[in-house]
């Protein structure tokens, strides 16, 4: 099953589970013990249960960092922050994005651009950025043409951002939420990887596992070029640069260290929150109940989930609960698959660290064409081992990841 990925093999993908939760545990441990010391300072008794982590880990945040996420979100107004994230990639990657209302759309909401290089067009980009009935509920890019040649004919790339933001209401402007625009930076880091692919089949165009025809690269690798351009949202100059107040004002730079911050805060215990149901994931596709880990025998799925949830988190899951009932990944094409966020999250660490420490800046056109060139044109006409490599210059390493989440300081990593 994982032999068209990047891992290859379920043991190589559950090695890289372990050995990265390994790498990260002591970063969890130190954050338990925060969270496990302000409970005691709340007068509250016994130590730390799975209900206590995200109260703790919310008042902590409150406490220290003290971001108010609805005075946050009037510095991005949403047709201006999309218009600021355009220009971005239009700079980075040497694109033009322009407005074309000839277009066909299938809502009168929908927003149709034509993306040229040059004065090639080289895609289209569709924003459905509003809730509907009957609509997927969350952010997704899905794509709507692949991309192909037959000849001298060309069928470029199209794909759609479906959203569900607040709409604009009394003549006050549309608002998003921290996470709403750190995760349209995402949504467009796939729409870019989209319509940046220049592939000869369709087969070897942009796709993912929910859309109901093959292609794509492998799976494992598909959140790398969205996750490192992701990365843009949490830069100072990038974040100053796409926020504006609604009253014009621009956000301060003690707000935008804050938000560097809020971007890893206790992430030692996401990190290894997130490896355990990927490490879950791969057993339970692996083979038949009943399961075996650490030396214990005989368990069914739920025991396998609690004993693998205790060991990686610190605290056993809530009795009672079943989250592998509800984890909708297992029915959208990620059943054994899972860990590819967590794989795709290390590489693009490395990537987004070499454009951070590039000599020509960090929105570089040089950089950004290199990027085109080795990441994201080939899409899946290439090994994501062989594009990484490519564009990096070596071997990708986890270290980038790890200093950034806060696992290992610039000193330790050397």
């Amino acid at each position: 099953m994982l032999e068209p990925k990047m891992a290859a093999s379920a043991s190589r993908a559950k090695d890289f589970c372990q050995e990265m939760f390994e790498k990260v545990r002591p970063l969890r441990d130190a954050e338990m013990t925060r969270l496990a010391g302000r409970k005691a300072a709340s007068g509250e008794p016994g130590g730390l249960h799975a209900w206590d982590l995200s109260f703790y880990e919310d008042m902590l945040k409150r406490e220290e960092l003290d971001l108010d996420d609805e005075h946050l979100k009037q510095f991005f107004p949403l047709e201006s922050t999309i218009d600021q994230m355009l220009e971005v990639y239009s700079q980075f990657l040497g694109l033009s994005f322009q407005r074309n209302d000839s277009l066909p759309v299938w809502h009168e909401e929908v927003v149709a651009f034509e993306v040229l290089d040059g004065t090639a067009v080289v895609g289209h980009l569709f924003l459905d950025q509003f809730p509907r009935d009957g609509k997927f509920g969350h952010q997704m890019i899905l794509p709507l043409a692949p991309c192909f040649t037959d000849g001298a004919d060309c069928c470029v790339p199209a794909c759609v951002n479906v959203s569900n933001l607040s709409r604009p209401e009394g003549g006050k402007p549309a608002l998003l939420r921290w996470s709403e625009m750190k995760t349209l930076f995402h949504e467009l880091g796939h729409a870019m990887h989209c319509i940046c692919t220049s592939t000869r089949f369709s087969l070897l165009s942009w796709a993912w596992p929910m859309v109901p025809w093959p292609g794509g690269v492998e799976q494992d690798f598909l959140e790398v070029p969205s996750m490192a351009l992701e990365k843009f949202a949490c830069e100072p100059a990038l974040l100053a640069r796409v926020s504006r107040h609604v009253r014009g004002e621009t956000i301060g730079e003690g707000t935008l260290v804050k938000l560097q911050e809020q971007d890893k805060w206790m992430k030692g215990i996401q990190e290894s929150r997130f490896f355990a149901m990927a490490l879950f994931d791969l057993e339970i596709h692996s083979r038949a109940p009943p399961y075996a880990f650490d030396g214990d025998e005989n368990l069914t799925m739920q025991q396998l989930l609690d004993k693998i949830v205790t060991k990686y988190t610190g605290v056993p899951p809530i009795p009672g609960t079943h989250p592998a009932a509800s984890w909708y990944h297992m029915v959208i094409g990620y059943d054994a698959g899972y860990y590819g966020y967590g794989w795709s999250d290390v590489y693009a660490a490395d990537i987004f660290d070499m454009l951070l420490h590039s000599p020509e800046g960090l929105l570089s056109p040089e950089t950004g064409r290199r990027l085109r060139e080795a990441i994201l044109s080939p899409c899946a006409s290439r090994s994501g081992n062989d594009m990484l490599t490519s564009f990096l210059g070596r071997e990708p390493s986890t270290e980038p990841f790890l200093r950034r989440i806060g696992a290992v300081t610039e000193a330790t990593s050397r």
